[in-house]
């Protein structure tokens, strides 16, 4: 028995080979986005010409110790957190034994002022102990006063052995602070800036604000010096930084340039192609690249125009 084609069956099949052909025509010109994970990218680094490393430090800093010849601690009189401004009493000492010599001196005052045999002496002697007595009195409590603004620490209400840190004044303001050796001071300078980074990418410029005049250690017949750079206020007491005086140039290989002027660099997951100003640089087949590169791009390596979609 033959099969007959009827013309809703020709129509259906010629309808279905028109949205395949169309389909297979959409899949081969639409441009695909490229595996970006399988790119070869070099991370933009600037030339550097010095490093060091430095720590998150308040600007002042003021730590109280215990001192057991001022005698015992009576009293605290601020609060952990406590912001502060100069000449706070921080605390109190007491002194049970200038209090034993106190009481005794009176006592021997008060015999001398019962006794009345002796009439020449004895207003000598009242008259050198009462001032004896006033200036012990003067030393029976000593407070401990702030010289800064800043916040309370407690490190240890409590302490027993002298040189016990009992709490740290901390001023609001941050700086950096380094310690770099001879060689490195000669590259240095007041007002210099800095490039502040972590883990190779830079987070802010800082700017060197002072400069110790005299070494605060010698090793071996080198000297190293304290340096104090401008910070951000948002980063915790006790953050590492790295510190590098970079060159305005990014030296990077011929690889990366497409089509003369450009280079392609990936970010958030996309291609970008951007415009290069460079010269050429005195390591054969690399360039210095001096403007339309950040630190941290990440640039492609042996660029093509199949990697952006209608680029002309």
């Amino acid at each position: 028995m033959k099969k007959l084609f009827t013309p809703l069956s020709i129509l259906s099949t010629i309808l279905f080979l028109l949205i395949a052909s169309f389909g297979y025509y959409i899949y081969t010109k639409v441009p695909k986005q490229p595996n970006l994970s399988k790119l070869e990218t070099i991370k933009a680094k600037p030339q550097i010409t010095l490093t060091f490393s430095g720590i998150q430090q308040a600007e002042q800093t003021y730590t109280v110790y215990f001192t057991p010849k001022l005698g015992a601690i009576s009293d605290l009189l601020v609060k952990n957190e406590a912001t502060i401004t100069p000449q706070t009493p921080l605390l109190e000492y007491y002194d049970p034994n200038i209090e034993k010599l106190i009481v005794a001196k009176k006592k021997t005052l008060s015999s001398l002022q019962q006794r009345q045999t002796d009439t020449k002496m004895s207003p000598l002697q009242q008259y050198e102990l009462t001032n004896q007595i006033q200036e012990l009195q003067s030393r029976l409590r000593t407070q401990i006063f702030s010289p800064i603004k800043g916040k309370v620490t407690l490190l240890n209400e409590f302490p027993s052995k002298p040189q016990t840190k009992i709490m740290v004044i901390n001023s609001d303001r941050r700086v950096i602070r380094a310690i770099v050796n001879e060689s490195q001071l000669k590259q240095l300078k007041i007002k210099q800036n800095v490039n502040v980074t972590s883990n190779h990418s830079k987070l802010f410029t800082g700017n060197i604000r002072y400069i110790s005049p005299v070494p605060s250690k010698i090793i071996k017949k080198e000297s190293f010096y304290r340096v104090d750079i401008s910070s951000d206020d948002q980063y915790p007491i006790g953050r590492h930084f790295d510190i590098d005086i970079g060159s305005a140039y990014f030296e990077l290989p011929k690889s990366v340039i497409y089509k003369d002027h450009f280079i392609l660099i990936t970010h958030n997951n996309k291609i970008i192609k951007r415009s290069i100003k460079y010269i050429k640089s005195q390591k054969s087949g690399y360039i210095m690249v001096s403007n339309g590169i950040n630190i941290g791009d990440k640039i492609i390596v042996h660029p093509t125009s199949s990697l952006l979609q209608n680029d002309k």
